[in-house]
């Protein structure tokens, strides 16, 4: 449900969220509610701000029952530090709002200002866990990214995000067996759990649009790192993706008992695209025109 624009970005309501809104005013916790939602707005507020001064750009601010996403346009597209400091101005705001309360003289609006430092120590903290979709996932994704392709580090994001929302159920769990069911943990669970396929999608996603882009990035940079790996004919093009690394080139040699013959990059996502090969011995190459012992001899 779209409630408004701020900075050239939508600002939408999850549906989910109005059910739970009307359960917090129903068990009388309207005002806590009432700064949960400021408090997780500003965090994404937090987040479009770093992301402009980045030049990214934000696509949708969205409020959901157990918080809220700030989704950018391709978000694995990023380089390794504006992936890091894109996601660590959301915690940020959380900090500075709760210091803000720390430092408030006590007075008649102490409650509000209790409530609001624990809620934005709670979000910052949470955030800050080292698993996807959350910040602190999105910082070590960063981090993987300098060695790792997008897709390889949203593996790593994913499973430690699958981990944490196995660890939410069981606290769950633990607190309905004392008689008191925390809605808020199997929500943020199930949040993580099925964000999942999406965070891969958009890794591959991302790593298949930098190499169609690599020309254009090439001129501009007007030298990129080369990357050279050898594979045989059987060798499944899917496995090749993986390896392959935004702001690099990548060329293939594959090594035949005819002899060897070099795969561009191009012709492996051309045919990824395409859906209509599976192995690197499908694709045309350049011949070398001599198997392995050839080439090595001539080399000595």
């Amino acid at each position: 449900m779209r409630v408004g624009r701020i900075g050239g970005a939508e600002v939408k309501l999850n549906p989910l969220a109005l059910p739970m809104m009307a359960l917090a005013v129903w068990l009388g916790s309207g005002r806590e509610l009432v700064l949960l939602s400021a408090s997780v707005l500003l965090h994404e507020l937090g987040h479009a701000l770093a992301a402009r001064l980045l030049n990214a750009r934000v696509m949708e601010l969205e409020l959901m029952p157990v918080g809220g996403a700030a989704r950018l346009d391709n978000v694995w597209k990023l380089r390794p530090g504006q992936l890091m400091g894109v996601a660590l101005a959301g915690p940020l705001v959380n900090l500075m709002i709760a210091l803000i309360c720390l430092a408030l003289p006590r007075g008649p609006w102490s409650g509000l200002t209790d409530t609001a430092l624990r809620q934005n120590a709670a979000l910052m903290l949470f955030n800050l866990l080292p698993a996807l979709p959350l910040d602190g996932g999105r910082v070590v994704c960063g981090l993987l990214a300098r060695r790792l392709p997008p897709a390889a580090a949203a593996r790593v994001g994913v499973r430690l995000g699958l981990a944490a929302a196995c660890g939410l159920l069981a606290l769950a769990a633990r607190s309905l067996l004392r008689g008191r069911l925390n809605l808020s943990l199997v929500l943020a669970a199930l949040f993580m759990i099925l964000s999942a396929r999406a965070e891969l999608s958009g890794a591959s996603g991302a790593t298949l649009a930098s190499l169609m882009e690599r020309r254009e990035e090439l001129r501009r940079e007007g030298v990129l790192p080369a990357r050279l790996f050898a594979v045989t004919p059987e060798t499944e093009l899917n496995r090749l993706l993986p390896v392959m690394r935004p702001g690099q080139t990548h060329l293939f040699l594959c090594v035949e008992e005819a002899g060897q013959r070099f795969v561009s990059e191009e012709a492996v996502w051309r045919a990824l695209l395409a859906g209509d090969k599976e192995t690197v011995g499908q694709l045309e190459g350049e011949n070398m025109g001599f198997g392995p012992c050839a080439h090595m001899r001539q080399m000595l």
